[in-house]
């Protein structure tokens, strides 16, 4: 089976301005359990589909990437750097209290053309997590 996208990220200047346009347009409405200070996430898929409007520093003005769901982040990465790509951030463990059936472990890779991606490990009980 095809690694799935989990997760969509749309940020941009004005956090809140993102926020309403895509809870208008769209119905994505935040999540105060999922949403961290000015990075809304909200739930628009049955199967664990996520979506979230956040700020970014001005010198990186708009971004748009989604997430790709992989049981091993490093693993993955040694696969995407074998094959041209490049790891950009490193792997990153969200706060102990996000919803364990949510996104907690993850990362941003630049494929051959230079597109930034999202990875995400597949979540697991917290006592087999970093």
């Amino acid at each position: 089976m095809a690694a799935p996208i989990v997760h969509v990220e749309v940020r941009g200047l004005d956090e809140p301005l993102l926020r309403s346009f895509y809870a208008d347009i769209f119905g994505w409405m935040r999540s105060e359990e999922l949403s961290i200070d000015d990075y809304s996430i909200s739930e628009i898929g049955g199967n664990g589909l996520t979506a979230a409007t956040g700020r970014v520093a001005d010198w990186h003005a708009r971004e748009c990437l989604f997430y790709i769901q992989v049981d091993d982040l490093d693993e993955t990465l040694t696969k995407i750097e074998a094959a041209g790509g490049k790891a950009v951030m490193p792997k990153t463990v969200g706060p102990d209290d996000f919803p364990a059936e949510h996104i907690r472990v993850f990362t941003q890779f630049i494929d051959p053309a230079g597109n930034v991606v999202g990875l995400v490990e597949t979540p697991r009980p917290r006592s087999n997590r970093p």
